[in-house]
């Protein structure tokens, strides 16, 4: 039985996270680069694992353009069901700008990714670099593992970078903060994994509001020649951090 969308709002959200803010609506499907148990359709917007009964892992599959501005994603369980425990996990990766993917840089399954932010069952796997706090938190009014058939999970990414969950539309609070960083591009990624067999993307949408403190960032990286001529700068101290950042990617 699908989980009721009125059974787990978060009485600590505020109302812009409590509810999707952007139309519904798919301005893109799955990337072409995916685990090789996944098989994309035609229409770019279905995947399924061709084996699920025998890989457990292996499902990964990622949103084909990178997030921007306010982004919010959503994905539909559309099959379910084998002889193993878990089941779907959603997140973002960030990736090196001008850097391609490729399929041996998707690993078995999302929480090992480097620079990921999933969130899996009842918890928050956070590798993005330059995070505070532990790798791992407990999360959520429910745990992901009682997705069934039917059911919806989805994200917002804010344009300062917090990371809200959604489960059926409702949210699970802010699970991760500062996602976006310079020199990098913000992924969806979408895992199919255990009992998910097969989803579609049901929402894929991007407001681009302009951000003058990202614009002066990019533009201070792109004429230093190393990150020690940051220190020169008469800058915030956060925001020299995140210069200093795009250096290394």
């Amino acid at each position: 039985m699908a989980l009721q969308h009125n059974t787990l709002r978060n009485s600590n959200c505020t109302a812009d996270e409590e509810t999707f803010i952007l139309k519904e609506e798919v301005q893109f499907g799955f990337h072409s680069v995916c685990s090789s148990q996944i098989q994309i359709a035609e229409n770019g917007k279905e995947a399924d694992k061709k084996d699920p009964s025998l890989h457990y892992a292996y499902g990964v599959a990622y949103g084909a353009r990178p997030l921007r501005g306010t982004a919010e994603f959503e994905v539909e369980v559309t099959s379910y069901g084998t002889g193993w425990s878990g089941t779907l996990k959603l997140g973002v990766m960030r990736w090196a700008k001008g850097r391609p993917l490729t399929a041996k840089d998707v690993p078995r399954y999302s929480p090992e990714g480097t620079d990921y932010c999933v969130w899996s069952a009842n918890k928050i796997h956070n590798r993005l670099s330059g995070q505070w706090g532990p790798v791992e938190k407990i999360y959520g009014r429910t745990t992901l593992d009682d997705l069934r058939e039917n059911d919806r999970l989805g994200f917002r990414l804010t344009h300062d970078g917090s990371l809200v969950f959604f489960v059926n539309g409702v949210s699970h609070g802010v699970a991760a903060k500062e996602v976006y960083y310079p020199g990098f591009d913000v992924y969806p990624v979408i895992d199919h994994y255990a009992n998910c067999k097969a989803t579609r993307i049901v929402r894929a949408a991007i407001k681009v509001d302009i951000n003058l403190q990202d614009i002066c960032i990019e533009l201070i990286g792109k004429w230093l020649t190393k990150s020690e001529d940051v220190d020169r700068l008469p800058l915030p101290t956060k925001m020299m951090e995140k210069i200093k950042h795009s250096f290394h990617k």
